[in-house]
């Protein structure tokens, strides 16, 4: 008889980590022009949330979490990194 293996537990941070590098990608390859980050931040939200959806169909949960948390951070830094690209533009007439 062969003693079961001990839960391993499964890394779930890589949808942070590849979020945050398509991030950094993502405002190299546009030049920092803060209305195509904004897309470029709102599709990588979508496309993490359909991930979740589908992940959640699979049954695994832990990734769900994982989707839906790389979404929000994506959406918090990227909005944030395009409102503080516009608010150092000052006054343009």
């Amino acid at each position: 008889m062969e003693p079961t293996p001990p839960n391993e537990k499964k890394p779930f941070s890589w949808p942070l980590a590849l979020n945050l590098g398509l991030l950094v990608l993502a405002a190299l390859a546009t030049g920092a022009n803060p209305g195509a980050l904004a897309i470029v931040v709102v599709v990588l939200a979508v496309i993490n949330a359909i991930a979740a959806g589908i992940t959640a169909l699979s049954g695994k949960m832990h990734y769900v979490v994982a989707f839906i948390l790389s979404a929000l951070l994506v959406l918090l830094i990227g909005l944030g990194i395009c409102a503080l690209m516009l608010s150092n533009m000052g006054g343009m007439h």
